[in-house]
């Protein structure tokens, strides 16, 4: 899978997980993605760009072509870029860096497996999702096009992965496991049993981007970095 295919699975599948409440949009416009609220809608949420471009300079004339408002930028490259002189490029562009994150796939040839106790299971109706002790302040929801996997016992939710599916491809998304249990081993159990329903369901391949914590496990479940995603903004609000 190229960075730019890996991309689209990224931007459809962020859309349709930020769609659960209300519609969030997607538009291509002269090589960018462009992500956004319908027009008019009461506290907006953030606009964002995703561009594959490969000269900084290009993107930020496309993005004013477009008439894109205040908006963040996430501009992701092959591991071959030289990722300071692109920060550099933005920044004499207008741009302040936010984060970082890594682009991993994986082909689901060969899952490992990993068990924890209790073990993950799938979610798989609104009655087994209604009797897990849920902690958290926002409840999990099931959504149409999304596979929640969950590890939990009688007293509490214990960590969540979900699936979200793209066409023959699969985003993997909202991987937690609550700090009294990190470090035991319920991440790699959680993942594990999502790649391999994954592969059970017919996906050909799963598709996530990672933080630094992250992009330390991941490469355990067989996963393979092929791009760094970094996030700006402008300077200056208009």
């Amino acid at each position: 899978m190229t960075v730019d295919e890996a991309v689209e699975v990224f931007v459809r599948a962020f859309c349709h997980l930020k769609s659960r409440t209300s519609p969030y949009l997607l538009d291509r416009f002269d090589g960018l993605w462009i992500l956004h609220d319908p027009p008019g809608r009461r506290n907006p949420r953030k606009t964002e760009v995703v561009t594959t471009v490969t000269e900084p300079e290009d993107t930020v004339s496309r993005i004013a072509a477009s008439g894109t408002g205040w908006h963040f930028l996430c501009d992701v490259q092959g591991l071959e870029d030289g990722y300071g002189a692109r920060r550099a490029k933005y920044k004499d562009l207008g741009y302040r860096a936010v984060s970082t994150e890594r682009l991993f796939v994986h082909g689901l040839s060969d899952v490992p497996e990993f068990t924890s106790d209790p073990p993950p299971r799938v979610v798989t109706d609104e009655p087994v999702l209604a009797s897990i002790p849920q902690s958290a302040p926002q409840k999990r929801k099931l959504q149409e096009g999304t596979r929640i996997t969950c590890v939990w016992d009688d007293i509490s939710d214990i960590g969540w992965a979900s699936s979200v599916r793209v066409g023959e491809n699969a985003w993997a998304a909202d991987l937690y496991v609550h700090r009294p249990y990190r470090g035991q081993g319920f991440g790699r159990a959680l993942m594990s049993r999502l790649l391999q329903d994954d592969r059970e369901s017919g996906v050909r391949t799963s598709v996530l981007l990672a933080t630094s914590d992250g992009a330390r496990l991941y490469p355990h479940l067989g996963y393979r970095e092929i791009g760094v995603l970094q996030m700006f903004c402008p300077v200056r609000r208009p």
